[in-house]
């Protein structure tokens, strides 16, 4: 009878183990181009993603980087123009066309500045919208000019992965 007990203890152990295995994260963080350092933002310390350059349409040497990053459990974007004297409005949209047609818009909700820098906060439906489709075209509005902006499939397929990478990342407290 104990016997049975224990083959029957060691079969349940064994089912428990190999379903808690099965529960293991899709991707390992070790591979996710996430860096943190001891720089803080607002006084809070921040984990980036690697960022993504993008060339504007029809300009030969005007640039912009797109770089993911998040701080205190939020996810966020951020895009600035290395453009001399880009100023840029509170609430100024950026406005995503995605390969299937459809047109979704993301508000700066950085200060004004003239620096061409753009800060957005992602909300859950915005990550959900840049994980299931490919960005065709991107467009930044600032009080001068328009930029508009064409991500390779490459770029798209950056921007899925390191969305994913920071949602399972953990930002380090201070040592």
């Amino acid at each position: 009878m104990n016997v049975l007990k224990i083959l029957l203890l060691v079969g349940l152990f064994s089912i428990t183990n190999s379903i808690k295995a099965q529960k293991v994260k899709q991707i390992d963080t070790l591979s996710c181009p996430i860096t943190q350092n001891d720089l803080l933002l607002s006084g809070k310390l921040f984990a980036s993603a690697t960022p993504i350059l993008l060339r504007v349409y029809n300009e030969d040497y005007e640039y912009a980087v797109f770089q993911l990053g998040k701080r205190r459990g939020s996810i966020y974007l951020y895009f600035k123009i290395f453009t001399d004297n880009v100023c840029v409005k509170q609430e100024q949209p950026l406005e995503l066309y995605f390969k299937n047609g459809e047109m979704y818009i993301l508000k700066n909700t950085f200060k004004v500045n003239c620096d061409g820098t753009a800060a957005l906060e992602l909300s859950r439906r915005d990550i959900k919208k840049l994980m299931s489709n490919s960005i065709n075209t991107i467009k930044f509005f600032t009080l001068k000019r328009d930029y508009e902006f064409s991500p390779t499939e490459t770029d798209n397929q950056n921007i899925r992965f390191y969305l994913h990478c920071l949602k399972l990342y953990k930002v380090r407290k201070k040592k």
